[in-house]
């Protein structure tokens, strides 16, 4: 067509949509809500992606670096160690530690500076962290600990952090929300987070409890980089410094201690690495601002896989979002071409061709596009403003810059516009096809479905399923999106057919549902786009509830609890706790007895007891104790154990670590009732074999065809030697063989070992309590755990809470969203069709109620007709998700874990596919209930007397 008449096709569409409002607004805010949605993504995200300039006042102030001495910490936690090599992550986030022959400076890099002395080659620990680094101008000092305060509802543990804020270098690290920084040594400010959760306000009184002293509370503040910090905050020298040395309260062995420094020339990639050789974690601005090219990095990244999934899930989403899109505004174009029938015959008559016919109604799709994509981007805009105050308190750090991408949002924009084009499509297709007789008469044809279209689906939904596997096992998540769409619109090509396929159970159905069936079958250009657009919007829900449910199903095989779940747990802190302190005099049965007071005081529903701990005899002056561990059987055991090389460490899978499944209680001696309220096992085998004097297990190799497992003894403690003096094995003690048992537990002590009081005694063990456990019913509540703190300090300072919630998993209020987004879509898709139907039906209607039919036929009629769209979506979008999520699955693991050695696959657990099924059953009925109940109660039951059209 030409110009001109493009031009009148445009003016005609402007008009239309002008008269038929309500028609029109409803495609407007189909199309309007994608791009709202799409947009305010856009601008969320990128405000979210931080440039390196606000990452770098956040995290570095003004500083030039961030420096932290990883071989000091370990260096405190054990004696004499030497500073080991580390290999970083560029942003200074993840580090492991190298064999110090891997760690050869890089080429190119300087040389150390005067002062280093040659600390990481020649085995002597630096004197300063710093002073490895040559050219520092100026220097700041971050000491942090953790310290026990008094709270509004009693004490509680915080980090306390030594950091004035308030210095030049610092800006931009802390922001000041209400009060002022501390200037005297007497006052501290405390996090919002902190204040909200421990009941304090500006102007209050903090007391550290190990020492009495009070604080006064003068401000508070935020961390934009973490909003969810418990995190107080003083002058240098104030707090940290009066901590009893090694107590308990204050948390660890040593402070920590990270540096800002001002570095002439900066610190960039090779000067990086030459920190690393000296155990320095760095956290450089150069880097950050020109990080090294990936050549330079090595393979070791453990972010990959998350950065690889979020990039996956979103191309997949906004794959299945376009696609959506499409089909959901496309039977909103059909009702308009319906309704408009008659006026688009007129301008046949009037001669226009097809062309203009079909030009009239795509230049709907246009007009329609421009204006949804203009309000939708407008309202997006707004929207990412709105919300970037929840967005914080969601993600717990704080947004960036209001970033607007202009051409990107002139892209999602386009998007819209093409979009209502496309839509418009199939209906302008289909009118320029329409007999000009017809539309003036209002009758309509017969149309046979395509025989081909079937075959053409199921090949497409095979070969996009080809594709989306293929780029899943390359992680490409641009095949994967072009596989999971080509199948999915093979699909809607089958559409038309399983409609057809579905009318023919029809003759076993009541009336309205047989009419309904009828209908949807007579009207398939109209049924199948509408299906087509509740498949969509279920596939991208499944899909992302899939991917979400794996993930966290991998989290929580991952996840080590401490004990069982709502259980609460008193220890005691003793070397096994912090090895390298005092061990103190051992806590009483008295005190103990104290401590079950105070747990059935606060928690009234609390049951449990005390545990005695695998351990002793002591030397007198309690500076060494003998500790118990159970030896694996020779063909379980790893060649280390027994001189072998060290090197097939990373081969042999016998070698592989085992976490223990409690932080806290490796060795316990007690009863059969003890030890399942302790692990939950009650399992008449154990009973039997500690009533025999044995031991339990939860692990599997340690227990000999004769039912015996072999225990030895170690010394626990303190001596000069590091590591090897801490745990080496006891000579004196000869090796005993107890009975034993391997039970699995709703929680277990991984390798450690549950004794009786009887082995404990065969072993020459001396138990002395090491805590208690108790089943709360509930968690408790964040005063509850502060006030049973307040008492058990008063018991003893050697006392420790713990409240074992259980694995957390975020995937709830996620697939909940999913699921209310689902049935938004699937209840408008429906309804637009339900709609259609009505229009197209009116005369059925009518001759129903001139034969008699009662007037809850038509409510009925309208419930069904939308009902069976929503089913027949609602199955074929499950089939789709659960594709894409598998297909994303398999795609994580290509990512990275079919890239690991099969030594370090061994160690971890391989990625798994675990699909809702009940709660897809549950989506599988509910949605088209829901559908087809809100048809039903919108349809009017009384039917309007037509005349007849000549």
């Amino acid at each position: 067509m030409s110009v001109g008449s493009w031009r009148a096709c445009l003016r005609i569409a402007r008009r239309d949509a002008l008269r038929a409002k309500g028609r029109s607004a409803l495609i407007v805010a189909m199309i309007a809500i994608p791009v709202l949605g799409m947009s305010a993504a856009d601008v969320t995200w990128r405000s979210a992606q931080l440039d390196p300039d606000e990452l770098i006042s956040r995290t570095l102030g003004q500083a030039d670096a961030r420096v932290r001495d990883t071989a000091r910490e370990h260096g405190a936690l054990i004696p004499g160690q030497l500073p080991t090599p580390i290999r970083q992550d560029p942003e200074g986030n993840d580090w492991q530690t190298v064999p110090l022959e891997a760690a050869s400076p890089p080429s190119g890099s300087p040389p150390s500076g005067a002062g280093s002395g040659g600390a990481a080659s020649t085995g002597t620990p630096a004197a300063d962290p710093v002073s490895v680094i040559p050219g520092i101008t100026e220097t700041l000092t971050d000491r942090s600990a953790y310290a026990t305060v008094s709270t509004a509802y009693g004490r509680g543990g915080v980090s306390v952090h030594e950091f004035d804020y308030t210095k030049p270098l610092a800006k931009g690290m802390v922001i000041q929300r209400g009060g002022r920084a501390p200037v005297a040594r007497d006052e501290v400010v405390v996090t919002r987070r902190l204040a909200r959760s421990a009941g304090y306000r500006v102007g209050g009184q903090l007391t550290e409890s190990s020492t009495g002293r009070a604080y006064r509370i003068v401000g508070t503040v935020d961390l934009p980089q973490d909003l969810r910090a418990i995190t107080v905050f003083a002058l240098p020298g104030a707090l940290i410094d009066a901590l009893p040395s090694g107590s308990p309260a204050s948390g660890s062995i040593e402070p920590e201690t990270a540096t800002l420094i001002r570095v002439s020339g900066g610190l960039p990639w090779n000067r990086v690495l030459e920190a690393n050789r000296h155990g320095l974690l760095v956290r450089s601005a150069a880097v950050l601002r020109h990080p090294p090219a990936r050549s330079e990095l090595s393979s070791w990244t453990p972010r990959q896989w998350a950065d690889s999934h979020a990039l996956r899930l979103g191309g997949i989403g906004v794959g299945l979002g376009l696609l959506e899109m499409i089909l959901l505004a496309g039977p909103a174009f059909a009702v308009g071409a319906r309704r408009r029938r008659r006026e688009l015959g007129l301008i046949g008559v009037a001669g226009g061709s097809r062309r203009h016919i079909g030009g009239v109604v795509l230049g709907g799709g246009l007009v329609l596009g421009a204006v949804g994509a203009l309000l939708g981007t407008s309202l997006g805009l707004a929207v990412a403003a709105l919300t970037r105050s929840w967005f914080a308190e969601r993600t717990g750090r704080l947004l960036g810059h209001y970033d607007v991408r202009p051409l990107e949002l002139l892209g999602i924009g386009g998007v819209g516009v093409a979009i209502g084009v496309l839509a418009a499509l199939i209906p302008a297709w289909l009118a320029a096809r329409e007999d000009v007789a017809a539309s003036l008469t209002g009758r309509r044809g017969v149309r046979r479905g395509s025989r081909l279209l079937p075959i053409a689906g199921t090949t497409g939904v095979a070969l996009g399923a080809a594709i989306a596997m293929y780029g899943a096992d390359r992680a490409d998540e641009t095949i994967i999106v072009v596989g999971v769409v080509v199948a999915e619109l093979g699909l809607v090509a089958c559409c038309p057919a399983l409609i057809g396929l579905t009318a023919r159970l029809g003759r076993f159905l009541p009336l309205s549902a047989r009419l309904a069936l009828r209908d949807a079958a007579r009207s398939r250009p109209r049924s199948a786009p509408a299906m087509a657009a509740v498949m969509a919007a279920v596939a991208g829900s499944v899909a992302v509830a899939v991917v979400w449910t794996s993930q966290t199903a991998d989290e929580r095989h991952a996840y080590r609890p401490n004990a069982l779940t709502n259980h609460v747990l008193v220890g005691v802190h003793d070397r096994d706790t912090f090895p390298g302190r005092p061990a103190g005099a051992p806590v009483t049965a008295g005190q103990m007895e104290a401590v079950r007071s105070a747990v059935e005081r606060t928690l009234p529903r609390a049951k449990g007891g005390s545990l005695g701990s695998l351990t002793g005899p002591c030397t007198p002056d309690r500076s060494e104790c003998a500790g118990y561990r159970v030896r694996k059987l020779p063909r379980f055991r790893c060649p280390i154990e027994d001189g072998g090389d060290p090197a097939r460490w990373h081969a042999d899978p016998r070698c592989v670590f085992s976490s223990p499944g409690n932080g806290f209680f490796r060795s316990v001696v007690g009863d059969a009732d003890t030890l399942r309220k302790l692990t939950g096992a009650d399992d008449p085998r154990a009973a039997e074999v500690l009533a025999r004097g044995g031991i339990v297990l939860f692990e599997d190799g340690y227990i000999g065809p004769d039912g015996t497992a072999e225990v030895t003894a170690y010394r626990n403690g303190a001596g000069a030697g590091g590591m090897s003096a801490m745990e080496k094995p006891d000579p004196a003690r000869p090796v005993v063989r107890l009975p034993a048992v391997t039970v699995r537990a709703p929680f277990g002590l991984g390798g450690g070992i549950f004794a009786s009081p009887a082995a404990a005694a065969t072993l020459g063990a001396t138990p002395e309590p090491v805590g208690a456990v108790y089943d709360a019913g509930r968690s408790p509540s964040d005063a509850q755990k502060q006030r049973l703190e307040e008492s058990l300090a008063r018991i003893s300072d050697r006392t420790f809470l713990f409240v074992e919630r259980g694995f957390q998993g975020r995937d709830d209020v996620r697939l909940l969203l999913l699921a209310v987004f689902a049935l938004v879509i699937t209840i408008g898709a429906s309804g637009v069709a339900t709609g259609l139907a009505l229009a197209d039906g009116r005369r059925d209607l009518a001759t129903l109620g001139a034969v008699g039919a009662p007037p809850g036929v038509r409510r009925r009629l309208s419930a069904f007709q939308s009902g069976v769209i929503a089913f027949l979506g609602t199955v074929l979008g499950l089939v789709v998700g659960v594709l894409a999520g598998v297909v994303v699955r398999r795609g994580q693991r290509a990512a990275l874990w079919d890239t690991l050695p099969p030594a370090i696959q061994a160690r971890l657990h391989a990625p798994t596919v675990v699909v809702p099924w009940s709660r897809l059953a549950l989506a599988l009925v509910v949605l088209p209930l829901l559908a087809g109940l809100l048809a039903a109660l919108l349809t009017r039951s009384r039917a309007v007397l037509r005349g007849r059209t000549a």
